[in-house]
């Protein structure tokens, strides 16, 4: 019954329901503004026209990568050709991807290709991955942009949910209403965490329901077949993702995790922020300055020259950055490498229980005292 009531006076909250249109409108921009552009040399595509050409020609060569395969494009559509300022002058998705990848693209001076590199050659961009002699390729455009998309996307609706879970327990102190809750057993006992978990159902369930529907999209768009692509196809790099693994598996074993811990660790924090501030606007500030926190701490870092006073102070400026939200949220091929699973998920954790402890030094604690 409290649950149900708790979960009731989230959703009348205006905030909520205009953060959550703010993130879609924003998602579903972000698809339509990254459509590709294919130069033919004939024509230039645009939009969904591009994405409808790209599809065709790279279903021709779908399955694992040979070095054949890279020879048949190159000697099909040529070299991708790029301006001064690294835009492409020639080029669709096909000779791109071998351009960018299996050439001396990166080494030359005029962004000029003239070799094509074997698929182990250490010189191009797949030497360093053991399994490149079965390297799974589709069309995975769309999926590497889908992590621009859902960046934007977690940024917006994590303002949205500081702003709704930022006064859930500091309104009551600011409104002297807390003394009457407290009053009661249930109130002492079960609304703070009824509470807590009603804002977690809300900011889990509105940014799964906000990133599945834009996947969707994204793939009725860019064609699903990319989520069989590895994950070196949607622009990975070997050393980021030394194991073998597809684009669909990055999302779902990855991504899908840290995401609910980043959601997790968010509710937790506002929440345990709310519970020890007096009143609602610091709780706000506080709650906003954690979110956005990686960013600070980065423009410190690097803006200002904070690391030339001593790399030590500016590793610890930025330790709690692996398992804030924000960080958590943004996908990044940087979450499938290896080891660096193991650390955001603990600093994530080890958070999580100092919300949870300002939570009940604050709310419970106290009132106790009181």
């Amino acid at each position: 019954m409290l649950l149900k009531i708790e979960l009731e006076k989230l959703c009348r909250k205006p905030a909520l329901w205009t953060g959550f249109l703010l993130s879609l409108l924003a998602g579903l921009y972000l698809i339509r503004i990254m459509m590709p552009v294919v130069y033919t040399g004939e024509e230039e595509l645009r939009g969904m026209a591009a994405v409808r050409y790209n599809r065709s020609i790279t279903a021709e060569y779908g399955g694992y990568l040979t070095d054949r395969k890279a020879e048949e494009i190159i000697a099909r559509y040529g070299f991708a050709k790029y301006n001064d300022d690294g835009g492409c002058v020639y080029g669709n998705y096909l000779n791109r991807f071998i351009t960018e990848n299996m050439t001396d693209y990166r080494y030359s001076e005029n962004r000029k290709s003239t070799v094509l590199y074997s698929l182990q050659d250490e010189n191009g961009g797949f030497g360093r991955a053991s399994y490149a002699d079965r390297l799974y390729f589709s069309y995975a455009e769309g999926w590497e942009g889908l992590m621009e998309v859902l960046m934007g996307t977690a940024i917006l609706w994590g303002i949205t949910m500081v702003v709704v879970l930022s006064n859930v327990y500091s309104s009551d102190r600011s409104l002297k209403t807390a003394s009457v809750i407290r009053s009661s057993a249930e109130g002492r006992r079960k609304m703070p965490f009824m509470r807590l978990l009603a804002g977690w159902i809300i900011a889990l369930g509105g940014f799964l329901l906000l990133g599945g529907f834009l996947f969707l999209v994204n793939g009725i768009v860019y064609g699903f077949e990319g989520l069989r692509a590895n994950v070196l196809c949607a622009g990975a790099a070997p050393y980021l993702c030394p194991d073998s693994i597809t684009t669909g598996q990055f999302w779902v074993s990855v991504y899908l995790p840290r995401t609910v811990l980043g959601v997790t660790v968010l509710v937790c924090l506002t929440a345990g922020v709310s519970a020890v501030c007096s009143w609602p606007l610091m709780s706000l500030c506080v709650s906003a300055i954690l979110f956005v926190y990686p960013l600070i701490s980065r423009m410190l870092v690097f803006k200002l020259g904070i690391i030339s006073f001593g790399r030590l102070f500016a590793r610890l400026l930025t330790l709690p950055n692996e398992g804030l939200p924000l960080n958590l949220m943004i996908p990044s091929f940087d979450g499938g490498a290896g080891g660096s699973r193991i650390f955001p998920g603990i600093a994530g954790a080890v958070l999580c229980l100092a919300g949870l402890w300002m939570l009940w030094h604050g709310w419970c604690r106290n009132g106790k005292k009181g």
